[in-house]
């Protein structure tokens, strides 16, 4: 006997095929002309008989729908339609974010430098607060939204810390300055 799939001898009392696991009796390629057809006796294969009380659970069970939801699409600069991969967040980031983040950062390191720290912590504050009235448009729309709420505040944080610091760092120096003066340790009257 031989398999209706794959053509192959099978024994003759084999209900599925052990070259490609299709059941002995139901042809699998509908495709395939009777000439190309070895001969083989085919057994009929019985129809599985269903006791009463099946078909009535079959007719009360009904089948669970779910709502087929549709992948957002977006179209790109050349025209084409990209559809997000499965698990992919299909929202945008959020924009300013990242050069927001990086200019407060930087501008809070550098704040200790009077002009420096002042300018990055005012690109940093205006790059926030544009991405930040960007973002109140359409809140669903943009990710890293916290991020960018971040860079906003600490730009502040380092806007502040420009115009502190440097003010605080001359006012110690002039103190000190004062104190070694009135010490003056290194005068010719203190080795004498």
């Amino acid at each position: 006997m031989f398999c209706y799939n794959c053509h192959k001898e099978i024994q003759e009392d084999a209900v599925f095929c052990p070259f490609c696991g299709a059941q002995v009796g139901v042809a699998i390629n509908s495709d395939i002309d009777e000439t190309n057809k070895p001969e083989t006796s085919s057994v009929p294969v019985e129809e599985p008989s269903y006791s009463e009380t099946e078909t009535v659970m079959e007719s009360v069970v009904e089948p669970v729908v779910e709502p087929v939801v549709e992948p957002v699409t977006e179209q790109t600069a050349s025209g084409t339609i990209e559809q997000p991969e499965e698990g992919e967040d299909s929202r945008e980031v959020a924009p300013h974010t990242i050069s927001g983040f990086v200019w407060s950062l930087v501008a809070n390191e550098c704040a200790v430098i009077p002009v420096l720290g002042f300018v990055f912590a005012l690109i940093a504050l205006v790059k926030s607060s544009k991405g930040r009235n960007i973002v109140k448009a359409n809140p669903e729309h943009y990710k890293l939204k916290g991020m960018l709420t971040a860079a906003f505040i600490i730009s502040i944080i380092a806007l502040v810390g420009s115009i502190i610091e440097p003010i605080a760092f001359i006012s110690l120096f002039t103190d000190l300055k004062d104190t070694f003066n009135e010490l003056k340790p290194f005068s010719s009257s203190s080795f004498v």
